[in-house]
């Protein structure tokens, strides 16, 4: 039982901070950086994903059409969307007759993934940048993901989500200090070689490079792993920025962080072969360490909870560390029921939060209720 408790302790610790820490200081001793190519300016398509976006399609075509960069096609990966989404598009195409847009709508509701790739088979664009339609994009930030594609073993580069600031809710608040240290972390992993993980929100590939995968998938997982997988490099520009409302209440981000985790199960024990060091060097090193472990948290905190029970008249250390489990519960426990706004009580709820949600996406992945599909949370809109 000790060997559990130590063994879960550590990697609990590891995966929030000793992997952190590492990664800052392997960036000191290599002190890698990516190079950019604002001289190669391919024909871009700019895929934005859409299923009942009628609250914000207008203004993400808006958005995008004040892009700087004007080698550019834009296609709305319509999910069947039953409310106004394609009546507002089809609106602001005729009011907008100079920009080259149109509307794919996919053959059936099969979710975000599918109507993507039924978007990528009509694109002409060279690079295809991808979105979704409540994420608002700089000015620059298709010209800075494109810039990243300076060499054919480049396949994947994903940009910087930022999350609106809100001082006054606490699930913003909470979502922007783990987002900061998670886009750290993929800065130094791109400079020394490859990132573990993308977003789904800004990132490009090149069409010939395009995969199409399970459709209950998503990009931000599978591209950076097939591209590493493949010896190739999967990047983060933190210049190509998006900006994103985070859920604005406890449930919302619930219910994005179940959706998340929706292939958990599938993501932990298949391709095995990406954590063989030997044979992938830095990629399986960053996927082991910044997903797999991340993957494995909740199960971890799971076996440091049981081993401590049994461990409990072993000395007064194990009633310590059980005691400030149990603290740390009833404080998230507490933010909850209150629904209080003080980050020292949603700090707690949130990652609890993140741990449920991984029980939950393993739960319905186990039982077959993972589905391609989701109900979107209304707050980010």
């Amino acid at each position: 039982m000790k060997i559990l408790f130590f063994i879960s302790a550590f990697a609990l610790f590891y995966a929030m901070l000793g992997y952190p820490i590492t990664l800052i200081l392997l960036d000191k001793i290599l002190k890698k950086k990516n190079k950019k190519d604002y001289t190669y300016k391919p024909k871009v398509s700019m895929i934005i994903s859409a299923y009942n976006e009628e609250k914000v399609i207008e203004k993400k075509l808006e958005n995008i059409t004040k892009s700087d960069y004007k080698n550019l096609e834009i296609i709305i990966a319509n999910d069947c969307s039953d409310d106004r989404t394609v009546e507002i598009s089809q609106n602001f195409i005729k009011n907008h007759p100079d920009i080259d847009i149109k509307i794919n709508t996919a053959k059936d509701h099969f979710g975000k993934t599918n109507a993507q790739n039924e978007a990528v088979a009509v694109a002409n664009g060279e690079i295809i940048v991808f979105s979704d339609a409540n994420s608002m994009f700089k000015e620059d930030a298709i010209k800075e993901l494109v810039s990243y594609f300076t060499s054919d073993d480049i396949e994947y580069v994903c940009g910087s989500l930022i999350y609106k600031k809100d001082d006054d809710i606490s699930s913003v608040v909470a979502e922007n200090t783990y987002w900061n240290l998670e886009l750290k972390m993929r800065e130094i992993e791109s400079k020394i070689d490859t990132i573990a993980a993308g977003n789904g929100a800004i990132y490009a590939c090149r069409k010939k490079d395009y995969r199409h995968y399970n459709l209950v998938s998503s990009h931000d997982y599978e591209m950076p792993l097939y591209a590493g997988l493949s010896n190739k490099r999967a990047l983060y520009n933190k210049d190509a920025i998006a900006v994103e409302k985070a859920g604005a209440t406890t449930e919302d981000e619930f219910k994005r962080k179940v959706r998340m985790q929706r292939r958990i199960l599938t993501n932990i024990f298949t391709n095995l072969k990406r954590l063989n060091v030997f044979k992938y060097g830095w990629f399986s090193f960053f996927h082991f360490n910044h997903k797999t472990l991340r993957f494995l948290q909740s199960f971890f905190h799971i076996v440091l909870f049981v081993s401590n029970i049994f461990l409990l008249n072993e000395g007064p250390f194990y009633k310590i560390t059980f005691l400030g489990q149990i603290l740390f519960y009833l404080i998230a426990l507490l933010g909850y029921l209150t629904k209080s706004q003080s980050k020292l009580l949603y700090f707690p709820l949130y990652y609890s939060m993140m741990m449920l949600a991984q029980i939950k996406g393993a739960i319905n992945e186990a039982s077959g209720k993972s589905k391609p599909t989701w109900e979107k949370a209304e707050s980010t809109r």
